[in-house]
């Protein structure tokens, strides 16, 4: 391989992205992101799960919770760092939130000595579960989902038992949900032009969409 080559080699590869995530399921799922080229371009990206944020957590005591993650991050030499954390039952909109927690991180991250300079907050609406049911009707066509959905769009639902789709899987699966096994799982098998795509009546997630885009995809 000559130099010229080995240098445009280097110059293709994409920088890793840092993520933080409050769940396994997603430390388990986003990376097959790029790993199995589920979506074209995506970069590779290195999580840090948190374990959960809590709930009724404020957001600035989610901001104490991630600034030792980003800052772990960016000693890795990981230049932008992406968190993905739910929105859970909170009466704050999903963009709403995202912007009171990435103000509250700025601040923790100054207090500390560290940029936010290419830090970025997505709130999944509200959680997960509601990205993989974005493309419900498809699993079901594609025979992912033994049952068809009754549901146009499940964004920023609650859903039954106001459990966050997990209810709702396990009726379209004909089986009960396992989060961490078939979360990954499912999200392989999204079609995420259709999971994405939510203007002018459309099923898919608003919040998946930012994900992808704040990913450069």
């Amino acid at each position: 391989m000559s130099r010229e080559h080995s240098r445009k080699r280097r110059s293709e590869i994409q920088p890793t992205i840092g993520l933080i995530v409050e769940g396994d399921a997603e430390f388990a799922a986003f990376p097959l992101l790029h790993k199995k080229k589920l979506v074209a371009g995506c970069p590779p990206l290195k999580p840090i799960n948190l374990g959960g944020v809590g709930a009724d957590n404020k957001p600035a005591g989610v901001a104490k919770l991630l600034a030792p993650k980003v800052i772990q991050h960016q000693v890795a030499g990981r230049t932008q760092v992406v968190i993905c954390i739910d929105r859970e039952h909170r009466a704050l909109c999903a963009p709403g939130f995202a912007s009171a927690v990435t103000e509250a991180l700025r601040v923790e991250l100054q207090r500390r000595g560290k940029p936010s300079t290419d830090v970025h907050v997505v709130i999944a609406d509200r959680a997960f579960e509601a990205w993989l049911l974005a493309d419900a009707k498809g699993l079901h066509q594609r025979k992912v989902f033994k049952r068809a959905p009754h549901f146009h769009s499940f964004e920023g639902q609650l859903g039954e038992r106001q459990l966050k789709g997990e209810v709702e899987l396990t009726t379209l699966l004909g089986r009960p949900y396992a989060k961490t096994k078939d979360g990954p799982d499912i999200f392989t098998k999204l079609d995420f032009t259709t999971a994405r795509t939510h203007a002018k009546g459309a099923s898919g997630s608003k919040s998946l969409d930012k994900f992808l885009r704040t990913l450069g995809v």
